[in-house]
């Protein structure tokens, strides 16, 4: 998304008396004509003030509601441009006063056939006084249209000319289509608040830099990581990238790992918090038990502090915690090479005590609290085909929605099977490169996988996604 800052009169912050945050579309259908506002004599797209505590979208799918009567699914929309205007002097409406005030608008493009609907609109007091009238013009002449027209509202050069300036950037994206489009999506991704590296502000930045569009946060049991994200940040805003409420559940198996992937969670159900909780202190008891079994099996010991620097950490204790334990102290000299001459051995030793959930109290979980299970990497699960198709029908019973077809680990030959098997199961299809960091998972790249193996652009679990 561009930036365009307006500021003639070198205004700083301090000068500011007034900030308004405000978000407008651009609304076309196929034959380029775009609905705009006539308010008090100012030519304006639709859309308007974002209230306190409202994200972006909610505020735009408000505003074209009550301005338009309109219903617009945002979910494939990205942001075009953002213009802040600095206006000196600016005058207040219905009084005599002037301030200085800093507006920064976000301007959308919505491309359909919309047609107003008049029984549904709900214009303010103020908007109803400004003789609010709605028109559809062509874009071809709508520059001519607001350059020509005559006005005696003072504010309307500078909606003009903010105006002109959209047109502009509309048409710029329109030449370089890679700004809207072809975006690459990654569904499986871990923060420092479960086993990855990068904090959630990070692993986003890190997703804007690779050309990422969509990202999902799958913290290992947890959701904490996701919590700190505020989607009004400017990385998120600027960028337009979706940031997709997940997790990853572990689930207790005799052989092999099954991990439950679940997307557009609401983080603020009672029961997925107090499972947080519950998960939190399993995963404590749960590193200390590996801990018991690699001093009795390896004669491998951790001092007083290493262990209680990890009962106190604030994210949830793994395997990954004790490989850069092996690291540190020599016993190994990567993680990978502490799994394969410790870990392995000792959680298959352990992994019948592990107080983990069941498959269908994972499903149960994620689809209580709103959100779509899918079954991560089945790869992982050393199933033969007819093992792994008996399990996956009793999964789908309990409520299974998709499977993780794309995945690093998967050769192309899998992903064929699985992306068969979902067809064949009516089951939704996700993908994701299961990135931890540098560390943790070398040769993981976040978006692209291992090799470059991954360059996924359409998932159709994204047609299931409330908010995306």
């Amino acid at each position: 998304m561009n930036k365009i800052v307006n500021n003639e009169n070198n205004l700083n912050i301090k000068d500011i008396d007034v900030i308004k945050d405000k978000v407008r579309a651009l609304i076309i259908d196929d034959n380029e004509n775009i609905i705009l506002i006539n308010y008090a004599d100012v030519f304006m797209l639709p859309g308007g003030k974002i209230e306190k505590e409202e994200n972006i979208d909610d505020a735009l799918k408000r505003e074209i509601k009550e301005e338009l009567g309109l219903d617009i699914n945002l979910k494939y929309e990205k942001p075009l441009v953002r213009i802040d205007n600095y206006l000196k002097n600016y005058p207040v409406r219905d009084s005599s006063e002037k301030i200085n005030k800093l507006t920064r608008t976000i301007f959308y493009v919505i491309n359909g056939d919309y047609n107003v609907d008049f029984s549904k609109i709900n214009l303010s007091n103020s908007e109803k006084k400004g003789k609010f009238e709605i028109i559809k013009v062509n874009l071809k002449d709508l520059k001519s249209i607001i350059s020509n027209y005559k006005s005696t509202n003072v504010r309307y050069e500078i909606f003009k000319n903010e105006l002109l300036q959209v047109i502009d950037n509309y048409y710029e994206a329109k030449k370089n289509t890679s700004q809207l489009e072809q975006k690459l999506i990654d569904l499986h991704a871990h923060t420092n608040y479960s086993d990855g590296e990068l904090s959630p502000k990070e692993l986003i930045q890190l997703a804007v830099d690779k050309n990422i569009g969509t990202i999902a946060i799958t913290d290992h049991d947890t959701i904490a990581g996701i919590k700190t994200i505020n989607r009004n940040d400017d990385i998120i805003v600027n960028s337009g990238i979706k940031v997709i409420n997940g997790i990853e559940l572990s689930a207790k198996v005799n052989k092999g790992r099954m991990h439950i992937l679940g997307y557009d969670i609401d983080l603020n159900n009672k029961a997925l918090n107090k499972k947080m909780v519950d998960l939190k202190n399993n995963s404590i008891n749960y590193v200390l038990s590996l801990m018991e079994q690699i001093k009795r099996d390896y004669g491998i010991r951790f001092n007083y502090e290493d262990i209680k620097e990890l009962v106190n950490a604030n994210h949830n204790l793994g395997r990954p915690d004790l490989a850069k334990l092996c690291v540190k102290y020599g016993y190994a000299t990567t993680m990978q090479d502490a799994f394969d001459k410790y870990l392995i051995d000792v959680y298959n030793k352990i992994r019948q005590t592990n107080k983990g959930l069941c498959y269908q109290e994972c499903l149960e979980l994620i689809t209580n609290s709103g959100g779509i299970p899918v079954l991560a990497h089945p790869k992982t699960l050393e199933l033969s085909k007819k093992e792994f198709l008996i399990l996956l029908k009793e999964m789908i019973s309990y409520g299974l929605k998709g499977i993780e077809v794309y995945h690093s680990i998967h050769s192309k030959e899998e992903r064929d099977y699985y992306l068969e098997i979902a067809k064949e199961n009516n089951l939704l299809i996700s993908g994701g490169s299961d990135y931890h960091g540098k560390n943790v998972k070398p040769d993981v790249e976040l978006g692209t996988g291992i090799n470059h193996n991954l360059k996924i652009k359409e998932l159709s679990i994204l047609n299931k996604i409330k908010n995306y």
